[in-house]
């Protein structure tokens, strides 16, 4: 993993982050405010319903004269304050408390058997007529539901025992407000909410990564490193037994020996090749490709090496194909597919280099006989390491990471890399935007 893969693996980090508490916090926002409508509905339906079965007129209040003040200072205990939450039905408790009868705006409209208004309670209110209540009777005496709001009031139309109709409307205008400010409160600690959490976030994921991006450049160095010191050796130990083959004639453990040391030097290199690899997706892509004459040259030179182990390599290259690419990582992904495809082709058998373009993308497609693929999970072939054969005794050569190079090429180009396998023959295919 390079550090453009860490930048961008934070990045979806944080998004997930932000989106799943803005969530988190939205659905115990809702709740909460919908427990609150729901509780306080609730309560104003108890309200009604206590002075619809008193016939519009509370207990005590009948001789109420409108003062224009307000009462306050009751008691108030942790018990009262829980109550409120989860059991509003009790707050009709305090409608044996004088308070009740000043807490509790309102104004009723009574009706005999006939529809006609037989009184019109209105001294529980100051700002209502009544002849606008009279008004709001006939309103509320159309809707069928019974139970409604308009504008700050709620309504109720009951049945009276002796017969006719009562619709009640009380005055619930602080209780809407107080819902309206804690909506609006709620939104702006959700919003002051996420700005802090993605101010804090997006400091912590910096010094986060900052310690993976350091082992990831101490690997890097440390693959090149290695590399370097392990070729001296190497190349001794091929030297040396060269030397004792010239001298005392060459036998199967000098052959055994030199084939190993090249086994060695190819995997060395592959190393490197990986390393090199990861930097790609942290280049600068650009300049112009003639992607047509960088994989006709490359297909030209593995013509030899297919010939000489008696398989036929043939292309079929759109011409004058461009895209915005390095040269040389265009000219390596070629090398690597063909190189693959020749090794794992089977004998006598026939390998093939196509090149298309299909509106903005590029397709690049290399295939080869493989009678053993039937059955087989493809897509393990991009895992880095992966060999089939897994005592590694082959005589295919090659170390499991060369596809897994051309995979990580393709991803400079936001493109995509596959395999395939049909009718004895095996495709692997590239696109490249």
């Amino acid at each position: 993993m390079n550090e453009k893969r860490i930048k961008k693996l934070r990045i979806k980090f944080l998004l997930i982050s932000f989106i799943s508490m803005t969530l988190a916090m939205l659905m115990v926002t809702g709740l909460i405010l919908a427990s609150n409508q729901f509780l306080t509905r609730r309560n104003i339906k108890n309200v009604l319903q206590y002075i619809v079965d008193h016939e519009g007129i509370l207990p005590g209040a009948r001789n109420i004269e409108s003062s224009g003040s307000d009462i306050s200072g009751h008691d108030y205990s942790v018990v009262r304050f829980l109550n409120e939450i989860f059991n509003p039905e009790l707050l009709l408790g305090d409608a044996d408390k004088p308070e009740f009868y000043y807490s509790n705006r309102y104004f009723a409209i009574l009706y005999n058997e006939n529809d006609q208004i037989e009184n019109v309670i209105t001294n529980h209110t100051a700002v209502v007529s009544e002849e606008e209540a009279a008004i709001y009777g006939e309103a509320a005496l159309n809707d069928p539901s019974g139970f409604g709001r308009y504008s700050d009031y709620y309504y109720q139309v009951a049945d009276r025992a002796d017969g006719g109709k009562i619709v009640v409307y009380l005055d619930s205008s602080e209780i809407i407000s107080a819902n309206t400010r804690l909506l609006y409160v709620t939104l702006g600690m959700i919003l002051f909410g996420v700005i802090m959490a993605a101010i804090f976030t997006v400091q912590f994921s910096k010094w986060a990564i900052a310690s993976e991006i350091r082992n990831m450049e101490a690997q890097k160095g440390f693959i090149t490193n290695a590399s370097h010191e392990l070729k001296t050796p190497l190349s001794v130990i091929k030297a040396n037994t060269e030397m004792l083959e010239m001298t005392g004639g060459g036998n199967e453990w000098t052959e055994s020996t030199i084939r190993q040391v090249d086994r060695m030097s190819g995997l060395i290199q592959n190393l490197v090749m990986i390393a090199k690899a990861e930097e790609y997706e942290s280049d600068a892509v650009s300049g112009d490709c003639d992607v047509s004459a960088a994989i006709s040259d490359t297909a030209k030179n593995f013509e030899p090496v297919a010939v000489n182990e008696g398989k036929r390599l043939e292309t079929e290259l759109e011409e004058n194909v461009h895209i915005r690419a390095m040269d040389s990582q265009i000219r390596q992904l070629a090398s690597l597919l063909i190189d693959n495809a020749i090794k794992y082709c089977d004998e006598k058998g026939m390998i093939k280099v196509s090149l298309s373009r299909k509106g903005k993308t590029v397709l690049l497609e290399v295939s080869n006989d493989y009678r053993d693929g039937a059955g087989k999970d493809c897509s393990k072939f991009f895992e880095r390491f992966y060999r089939e054969d897994k005592s590694h005794n082959t005589d295919k050569g090659g170390y499991g990471i060369g596809l897994s190079i051309a995979e990580s090429i393709v991803k400079v180009y936001h493109g995509s890399i596959d395999a395939a396998w049909n009718d004895g023959r095996i495709s692997f295919r590239c696109v490249l935007k």
